[in-house]
């Protein structure tokens, strides 16, 4: 046997526990998954082998009814276009004044302001599109919002001389991962309640006290808040592994400060963003603690819906396949966002 067929066979045997490790958790699961969700539902649980397409009707058919009026429809239409303008407007005047294409500026205005449209409808509608919508729609703010947060911190800790004092940092940013999530979430339900400490202050400021819980911001909050960390630490990875020297030359050579942060050090930290804004994504839009604690059952996402299918109504079928349509959306996701980036380095 040669040495390349020798060492073929070698690989193959190393990965032989990982995919099969794979393969019964996951690969197996998922057959199962898409196979229930073409059976039909038996009272009180369970399935009968009837093969049929009634679930994935019901999805779609739920999907295409509700009873919002053509006011709510135009009032996200006009929340969406004032969002666009609002944003690319200035990307504009930016791209333009750095010599950037003004198409990219001008998509991500439009894209901002769907966003904007999409989560004003998915807040008045309650069927299986909007739970879908909601969910993701939500999990992009997340994502939007832990990248706004986590870039500054990661670039102060990353500045800090001393090593002890990076590593305190760091250590700070991981502390919630050593608490239970139901713990965290807890508090934060605590912390929103009427009678929390945030009301409280509220009103020895002399205002009335305002209703936090039960809301998208709440929803929001806590997602963000669960997040957070997962993008923190791959894109302090990243900072850690540029080129500051990049960052210095690009000041000499009289760019603006904007300049420098869009041109040279987004490029250089693209991989840490990537993969922290992959990971905050997934997490949030499978959530099913934050929108149970801290939405009440008003504001239900993926999860949520899933629980109601497979515990109070007991058909299988619908929630193997709002979980099959779930599952193949977060895959086309992932691909599109990692699998098609070549140049993407995850080491």
């Amino acid at each position: 046997m040669s040495a390349p067929a020798a060492g073929k066979k070698y690989h193959r045997r190393l990965l032989l526990p990982g995919l099969s490790w794979i393969s019964l958790t996951y690969v197996i699961p998922s057959i199962l998954i898409v196979v229930y969700s073409l059976l039909t539902p038996q009272l009180g649980g369970g399935v009968v082998w009837d093969f049929t397409l009634d679930a994935w009707a019901e999805v779609f058919a739920s999907g295409s009814r509700s009873n919002i009026g053509w006011q709510t429809v135009g009032t996200a239409l006009v929340f969406g276009i004032l969002a666009t303008l609002v944003v690319s407007i200035p990307a504009t005047v930016w791209a333009r004044s750095v010599g950037r294409s003004e198409h990219r500026a001008l998509a991500f205005g439009g894209v901002f302001g769907l966003l904007v449209a999409v989560n004003h409808l998915a807040g008045g509608y309650n069927n299986y599109s909007a739970v879908f919508a909601r969910s993701v729609v939500w999990s992009l703010w997340a994502t939007v919002i832990c990248v706004v947060l986590a870039l500054p911190l990661v670039v102060f800790i990353s500045s800090r001389e001393s090593r002890v004092a990076k590593n305190a940092l760091l250590v700070a940013v991981m502390i919630p991962f050593w608490t239970s999530m139901l713990v965290r979430t807890f508090a934060i339900r605590f912390l929103l309640s009427n009678t929390g400490p945030l009301n409280n202050m509220i009103e020895s400021l002399g205002f009335e006290r305002q209703v936090f819980l039960n809301t998208r911001f709440a929803v929001v909050l806590g997602l963000v808040y669960t997040a957070l960390p997962f993008m923190i630490l791959p894109l302090y990875a990243a900072v850690e592994r540029s080129d500051r020297a990049q960052l210095d030359a690009a000041r000499d050579l009289g760019a603006r400060p904007l300049r420098v942060f869009t041109e040279v050090f987004l490029p250089m930290v693209k991989p840490g963003l990537i993969v922290g804004s992959t990971m905050v994504f997934v997490l949030s839009v499978a959530q099913y603690l934050v929108p149970t604690l801290l939405g009440g059952g008003k504001t239900n996402m993926i999860a949520n819906l899933l629980d109601l299918q497979f515990g109070e109504a007991f058909n299988w079928p619908l929630g193997a396949a709002v979980a099959a349509l779930f599952s193949l959306v977060t895959i086309l996701s992932l691909y599109l966002v990692v699998g098609r980036n070549e140049e993407l380095d995850l080491a």
